[in-house]
């Protein structure tokens, strides 16, 4: 093949347009990837934070339901008493502080704004949920996002309702048990009354970063599909100019060349498509043509 032949082929308007068309289609997918990639990373972090909420609250509630269950109709009969295994809230709130050792990262509260201990006392955001309960005509259990101490979690918060049970921790100061009032004091933590809403259970899960997450998804969807999109455009490329530019670069120079009179190139291609049939035909007209000037020479 010479260099006019090779050059052209190098500069193949059909090849570049359909590179153009596969670039194109590239940049499509990569644009409708991106907030595809969003979507599908807030789902997960959802899902995700679901579940380890799910599991905070399901361990706090046992641990709760086990002082009332277990420890508190145990020993307070006999006269014993001692705050983690009679009060919930005391229990809930020492495993909250041994786990918090543990995982950091999870938010644990057992909050009033009327506590024996005043480490109960809730803040800003704690109290604007307590009062939500408060507001409500059924209070119910709220799960959403929000901030807490300045760091954003999967917020699950239950109302706590004071119960027959707990007036007696929590009824008068000169009704409770002198080792409440000798820790505690007399001044807060006293006159409940069965049914108020007197605090609150907030548990949280971190969100993940979800623009760094979506970032580092998109970024490895892009690497991904450029990859892949390459190894595509490679394979479609070389097939492209074996089975469509050569052979209509060697129709088109068989035809220029008849053009200026040479008719002894003949052309020949083994393919059972278009392009076979084209050559094919260009080979009869050559014949035709060679036919017809052996005719006319014969004539003279």
């Amino acid at each position: 093949m010479n260099d006019a032949v090779k050059k052209r082929k190098k500069g193949s308007r059909i090849a570049k347009k359909f590179n153009k068309l596969l670039f194109s289609l590239y940049l499509v997918i990569v644009v409708l990837s991106i907030p595809g990639t969003y979507y599908a990373t807030q789902q997960q972090i959802r899902e995700q934070a679901n579940r380890e909420l799910s599991l905070l609250v399901d361990m706090v509630r046992s641990v709760r339901n086990v002082v009332r269950e277990v420890t508190r109709p145990h020993f307070l009969p006999k006269g014993e008493f001692f705050p983690p295994v009679v009060s919930s809230t005391v229990m809930a709130k020492t495993v909250a502080s041994k786990f918090a050792v543990l995982r950091p990262e999870y938010y644990i509260r057992i909050v009033s704004d009327n506590p024996l201990n005043s480490e109960n006392l809730p803040d800003a955001a704690e109290a604007g949920i307590l009062n939500r309960f408060r507001a409500a005509d059924k209070p119910a259990k709220i799960v959403e996002e929000g901030v807490l101490r300045n760091q954003s979690y999967l917020i699950s918060a239950a109302p706590a309702t004071a119960k027959k049970g707990c007036l007696r921790c929590h009824g008068t100061a000169a009704a409770a048990p002198t080792q409440i009032t000798e820790k505690y004091g007399g001044n807060s933590g006293f006159g409940y009354r069965v049914g108020d809403i007197v605090g609150a259970s907030v548990v949280g899960v971190p969100m993940a970063n979800l623009n760094e997450l979506v970032l580092t998804r998109s970024l490895i969807i892009v690497g991904i599909l450029t990859l892949l999109f390459a190894i595509i455009f490679l394979f479609i490329n070389t097939l492209v100019k074996r089975s469509i530019i050569e052979p209509l670069l060697s129709i088109t120079d068989a035809a220029k060349s008849a053009s200026r009179g040479k008719l002894n190139e003949s052309i020949s291609m083994d393919r059972d498509d278009e392009i076979g049939e084209l050559a094919y035909s260009f080979e009869l007209m050559r014949r035709s043509l060679v036919a017809i000037v052996k005719k006319m020479r014969a004539a003279k």
